[in-house]
């Protein structure tokens, strides 16, 4: 039976294979629940972002169409800002609520010795409101740190201005920098939700492991990145063969099939599955960061030993 298979173990030191297999283990046992909530949650959102994502391709098409309105009509800029920001914001939320729901899942999961059987979302809602409210705190500070990154880099360029050559190796080197420095911080989220830390403390801790284990940080996201895109990628197909179709067609002078009530509503349901399947793919990577950092808690602080350790003296 599932409920008698062995407990995935979080704080475990694992090759990357087991860690691979973990992580699919988890989805494998729990992809029902894991799909429900996420339709709870992100179903709604996905409805709004359909929205933007339309209206967005639409303000794109009628640039190509006709690229010198776009720069001077004010009221078709901002309809084209007011989408875009409308589809950047829900991708932001939806991005915290899946998060929160996938940590609050996994915590839940290794805290209950009945796992995850018979949990609802009134029992998750207390750690999933305050993994919202981290996720955040922690989009914050990461948008204040790229303001700082980017503040830096121009700062060095401008110093490196007067020099092709010593500008290229500048830029290449914090190119360098910036990507020996961001595969680290892929932690950050799972440190910050699995522990009650700040979020100064956090972003330490997650450099510390993150630094130590980069290797393996930057496989499982690449290897988990590379299956969840690919199922973004079939979904997006439907969408964007209909989207070319219709542009295709208004290019052309236009016709009934591109105005038509069916065919716009058949545009936006297509908009919604793709959104939706964007997220769920997002599902693969979250929960390998999140074994990814229970083997580096292991390797580094040994976590595990030292919970055994106060369990006895407790004995």
């Amino acid at each position: 039976m599932e409920t008698q298979k062995p407990k995935i173990g979080m704080y475990v030191k694992r090759s990357f294979g087991e860690k691979f297999s973990a992580s699919f283990d988890f989805i494998k046992e729990h992809w029902k629940l894991l799909l429900k909530y996420t339709t709870y949650l992100l179903l709604p959102l996905c409805l709004i972002q359909a929205l933007g994502l339309n209206g967005l391709s639409g303000m794109m098409e009628m640039s190509d169409m006709n690229s010198s309105v776009m720069p001077t009509e004010v009221n078709l800029m901002m309809s084209f800002w007011g989408y875009y920001g409308l589809y950047m914001l829900c991708v932001i939320v939806g991005s915290v609520l899946l998060a929160s729901l996938v940590y609050a899942l996994i915590r839940t999961y290794n805290e209950r010795e009945e796992r995850l059987q018979g949990i609802t979302l009134g029992m998750l809602r207390p750690l999933l409101l305050r993994n919202v409210k981290r996720m955040f705190v922690l989009f914050l500070f990461t948008l204040l740190l790229l303001m700082l990154v980017m503040f830096v880099i121009v700062a060095l360029a401008v110093v490196a201005l007067p020099s092709a050559t010593l500008s290229s190796v500048v830029l290449f080197f914090i190119i360098l920098l910036f990507i020996a420095c961001i595969i680290p911080l892929l932690l950050w989220a799972p440190v910050y939700l699995f522990e009650d830390i700040t979020v100064y403390d956090a972003f330490k801790k997650a450099f510390r492991l993150g630094f130590a284990t980069w290797g393996g940080v930057f496989l499982i996201y690449l290897l988990m990145g590379l299956i969840g895109g690919i199922l973004a990628g079939v979904s997006l197909m439907p969408w964007r063969i209909v989207t070319m179709v219709k542009a295709i067609f208004a290019d052309s002078g236009g016709s009934e099939a591109t105005v038509s009530f069916g065919y716009s509503f058949a545009t936006y349901l297509l908009a919604i599955i793709q959104a939706f399947s964007v997220y769920l793919s997002m599902i693969f990577v979250y929960v390998g960061l999140a074994y990814q950092y229970g083997h580096a808690s292991e390797k580094l602080d040994n976590v595990m030993v030292e919970s055994d350790i106060d369990n006895f003296d407790k004995l």
